[in-house]
């Protein structure tokens, strides 16, 4: 069996869609004739955690090391702070010593002071074991620049996996032009030095076409494995399910007014309909907003729960709704979009980023809404409340966790044979 080694800062048992990805592969990676070994860091200070997810990974190496950045930092000498990392409701610091400090002085993000711990434990874990290839998934963008280094020491064949942009993309801060020519630099050292790059979204992939080579798309996906099974629950009303954070690319705002329209025009459909979010406010200010639409008797909070609570949510919706706002340009799909198609029910897709409309657009369970028209909203919500209930038979396959990691399997087996 070939062996791999894996960088990925985020990865179990912290929680949420970041650390979906790796450990998917990692799981899969041995039916595929690969053996994979997860550098990682130790315990840090972060929005959630989630150890079930350490369950179905038991057999895979995962060595963790010490790091220099403020979530390591926080996490080891603040442990009762571990989880409050800086929405409205707990004060802001991190987030705004991650926004406004810290970018000014590292780049391309503070996880770079990972770099000296990661490289000096690979360099005794190399110095008596023989790897294969190299994978580095990123954000943080800075474990790339991890990977060239290690790469070009050890002369191993390097898979770098983005699951945002980098340069100009929506999860890296860059407050001055400085910061944006050397993004826009160190991305491109990257590009050109890794032996395969592989992308979350197929504008991405098309983006980085036009300056790398070997350039492949295997978008975020689900496990059906995941999935419970469904149970029979007694339900009063029609439930839709949004599942994940709610940030700035997914602020349901309109989706309230909508809902208070739908109050005042049409009653009788407003009181069929509940609302769930299950997932942390990182904006602060949700339950506020809830109570200033009036439509507290439709919407329900749950805040964050573990990924396996999260899905016995999910299966026992009736729909799905999903947010993803952005600005011209900017690159990426919801994590939690894989999940809803793989639950294969309908889903309201209120977005203006072209990576999720070109991808959703294709199914025709999902409707597709612009932001600003809450008529619409209105309108779909009523119309998929009358929808006979049957299951969509779109072909979701692509998205199955198993079948993306035979591709990765493929990819790595290209450049070592």
């Amino acid at each position: 069996m070939k062996k791999l080694l894996m960088l990925s800062y985020y990865f179990p048992p912290i929680g949420m869609g970041g650390t979906q990805r790796a450990a998917k592969f990692a799981k899969y990676l041995p039916e595929f004739g690969w053996e994979p070994t997860v550098v990682t860091v130790k315990p840090i200070a972060y929005w959630a955690q989630d150890p079930g997810l350490l369950d179905e990974i038991q057999a895979v190496r995962i060595i963790r090391t010490e790091s220099f950045d403020p979530q390591r930092l926080m996490a080891k000498y603040r442990p009762s702070k571990k989880e409050s990392l800086g929405t409205k409701s707990s004060g802001g610091f991190i987030s705004t010593l991650n926004e406004f400090i810290i970018p000014f002085f590292l780049l391309p993000d503070s996880k770079i002071l990972w770099k000296h711990h990661a490289l000096k434990t690979v360099d005794k874990l190399l110095a008596y074991e023989k790897f294969d290839a190299l994978y580095t998934t990123s954000p943080p963008h800075s474990v790339q620049l991890i990977g060239k280094k290690l790469a070009k020491t050890y002369g191993l064949k390097w898979v770098a996996d983005f699951r945002d942009s980098w340069a100009g993309g929506v999860v890296v801060h860059e407050p001055t032009f400085y910061q944006q020519w050397m993004n826009r630099l160190l991305q491109k050292r990257v590009l050109h030095s890794a032996d395969a790059i592989v992308c979350v979204t197929s504008e991405m992939k098309n983006e980085f076409d036009q300056r790398a080579k070997n350039v492949h798309w295997i978008p975020n996906g689900f496990d059906p494995a995941d999935f419970p099974a469904v149970e029979q629950v007694e339900k009063q009303k029609f439930v839709f399910c949004h599942c994940g954070s709610i940030t700035k690319f997914s602020q349901p705002e309109e989706l309230l007014r909508a809902l208070a329209e739908l109050k005042k025009k049409q009653p009788q459909v407003y009181k069929k309909i509940l609302f769930r979010f299950v997932g942390h406010d990182l904006l602060g200010n949700f339950p506020g907003l809830v109570k200033k639409f009036d439509v507290q008797d439709a919407v329900e909070y749950h805040g964050y729960k573990t990924h396996r609570e999260a899905l016995r949510d999910l299966v026992h919706a009736d729909a799905f709704l999903l947010i993803a706002l952005g600005k011209p340009g900017d690159h990426f799909i919801p994590g939690k979009t894989f999940e809803y198609l793989g639950a294969l029910k309908p889903v309201i897709a209120i977005t203006n980023v072209v990576d999720t409309k070109s991808l959703l657009e294709k199914f025709a369970h999902v409707f597709i809404l612009d932001p600003e028209s809450r008529g619409a909203i209105a309108e779909t919500i009523t119309k998929i409340i009358h929808l006979p209930a049957q299951t969509t038979k779109n072909d979701v396959q692509k998205f199955n966790r198993k079948l993306q990691t035979k591709q990765l399997a493929e990819i790595l087996n290209n450049l070592v044979d």
